[in-house]
């Protein structure tokens, strides 16, 4: 595993601990294994994976005997299509998926979790949005329609939302683009959800997650709703991309 390309920024007391990985796919075993022990050794709450590239017979299986033994849960969401770069998954450490009240799967590319604690009820949702380019224009009409539907459903429920995921859009290296590509970003900020890897940044910006030949780019995010519990109960600290030999 090389996490030389990660870039952690722990912003708030480690109380509670949100992630975000691209893992590149995970249809070998070892790749697997792996994960298993990065996850364990970290101290993430709620880790959100992307990229997968798993297949509905094969997610099913994976980390069942685990699940017991070190005390998570893991939820996985497939497309049943042949495009090659789907899967998401959220993995939920002890006592968190003990609260788990519902799971909601879109098409390989959406996973929403609700949680309910005594007085607070939380949505986690993992995103994976396709790059630019018109053979995924149906695909992103989608997706954010059904984002748009659990955000609106989340409001006139008085649920806080973190939404985790690989955007596949990056304001400065992706400049050049069309206003249409941006939407996404466009929407969560027109309802005042915060992207805490820029409300963390330096002055020169928020670090690139995603690391390619002679150039590199921020693709992954994690925005929470308005008014979501407190910063120092809470730590958003991963931004970047997984590569597993």
């Amino acid at each position: 595993m090389d996490n030389k390309k990660h870039n952690f920024s722990p912003h708030f007391s480690p109380l509670l601990k949100f992630g975000q990985l691209n893992v590149n796919g995970l249809c070998s075993p070892v790749r697997q294994q792996h994960l298993l022990n990065f996850f364990l050794h970290s101290s993430f709450g709620a880790l959100s994976l992307n990229d997968t590239r798993l297949t509905l017979s094969s997610a099913k299986f994976i980390f069942k005997n685990e699940h017991y033994q070190h005390h998570f849960w893991s939820y996985w969401t497939c497309s049943s299509s042949s495009r090659s770069h789907d899967g998401v998954s959220i993995l939920l450490r002890n006592p968190l998926h003990k609260h788990v009240q519902s799971v909601d799967p879109w098409n390989g590319r959406l996973l929403k979790i609700d949680l309910f604690f005594h007085q607070t009820k939380i949505s986690i949702i993992s995103l994976y949005y396709p790059p630019s380019g018109s053979v995924h224009q149906n695909i992103c009409k989608n997706l954010i329609a059904k984002l748009l539907f659990w955000l609106d459903h989340a409001r006139s429920n008085n649920y806080h939302v973190v939404i985790l995921g690989n955007f596949n859009i990056d304001e400065i290296a992706h400049s050049s683009y069309s206003h249409n590509h941006f939407r996404l970003l466009r929407l969560l900020s027109s309802r005042y959800f915060n992207d805490h890897q820029a409300r963390s940044s330096s002055l020169s910006g928020p670090d690139p997650t995603f690391y390619h030949a002679n150039s590199s780019s921020r693709l992954d995010y994690i925005w929470s709703s308005p008014g979501f519990p407190t910063p120092a109960s809470v730590n958003f600290l991963c931004y970047g991309s997984l590569r597993i030999s």
